[in-house]
């Protein structure tokens, strides 16, 4: 149950944290924004880090957080910028496809086998992503950038989990806002604006806070648990985004986006529950 604590924790911080992102869009930059958040997050971790004095336990771990830096780094930009751009149900919506595309990866890169079952889920996913787009009213860019985040952020995930095995939460967590505050300060010059108002600093400094505690809760339950055990419970970010959009916003509840991503969450989770089948299946047939 711990596990599911977190990782709902973590949902309904990301999505506060989404709230003030598309808020203080409009006196910062989001590719800003996502540099604050990382450089303010190494001050916030270095107590933790001088305190616990942590070190990477396996060389080839190094390799695989710098791939987690960068791919994460990319994940935050992209969604640091659709937030801005489109309803934040909408951008949550589109992220749902994550799960999808790690099971795609596992098939083109891991030579994984499928069933004819999963494989229909994989088609009716993507239709339903398709959906929430709807290609044949217009393709707005945030949700473009939304649906590539989708795809970064299955890699990061994965590259969580792994890492996750030998390595602190801690560690993962430093390395990671260390590896990203370059990564996005370089594209953030670009849009560099000074805050005008202390109160777009404090929300910078907020986001930073937020980010830090949510990504522990994230970075915890996937330590803890199998991704295919919480995947169900990541639809609460839809929920949450969904009101806080209508509060803060006046967005309108888009019932096809509604409906599209609670379908998402619905194929995702039979994928997952009908892999985990198939584990148990060969293990036993293996046995015997």
């Amino acid at each position: 149950m711990f596990p599911i604590f977190l990782l709902i924790s973590s949902c309904l911080l990301f999505s506060i944290l989404a709230t003030i992102i598309k808020f203080n869009s409009e006196f910062i930059h989001p590719v800003e924004q996502a540099f604050f958040r990382n450089f303010i997050s190494i001050f916030l971790l270095l107590p933790f880090i001088l305190k616990t004095k942590i070190s990477i336990k396996r060389k080839s771990n190094f390799k695989l957080l710098v791939l987690r830096g960068i791919f994460g780094g990319l994940t935050m930009i992209l969604l640091f910028c659709s937030y801005s751009m489109i309803p934040l149900s909408q951008a949550i919506a589109v992220t749902f496809s994550t799960p999808l595309f790690v099971y795609l990866g596992g098939v083109i890169f891991f030579k994984e086998k499928t069933t004819k079952f999963n494989n229909f889920m994989i088609v009716l996913g993507f239709i339903l992503t398709i959906v929430i787009i709807r290609p044949d009213l217009q393709i707005k860019l945030g949700v473009v950038l939304a649906l590539i985040a989708a795809i970064t952020h299955a890699i990061t995930a994965l590259l969580v989990k792994k890492i996750s095995e030998t390595e602190s939460v801690i560690t993962l967590m430093f390395s990671m806002v260390l590896l990203m505050t370059p990564i996005t300060f370089l594209p953030s010059l670009h849009f560099w604006t000074s805050p005008q108002d202390y109160k777009a600093f404090l929300l910078l400094i907020l986001i930073a806070v937020i980010a830090t505690i949510g990504n522990f809760c994230w970075t915890k339950a996937l330590s803890l648990s199998k991704l295919t055990n919480l995947m169900s419970f990541d639809f609460s970010k839809l929920i949450f985004t969904t009101i806080l959009g209508l509060i803060f916003f006046n967005e309108r509840i888009d019932h096809i986006t509604m409906i599209g991503g609670v379908g998402l969450i619905i194929c995702s989770n039979l994928t997952a529950l009908n892999i985990k089948k198939n584990d148990k299946t060969s293990t036993v047939l293996s046995n015997n």
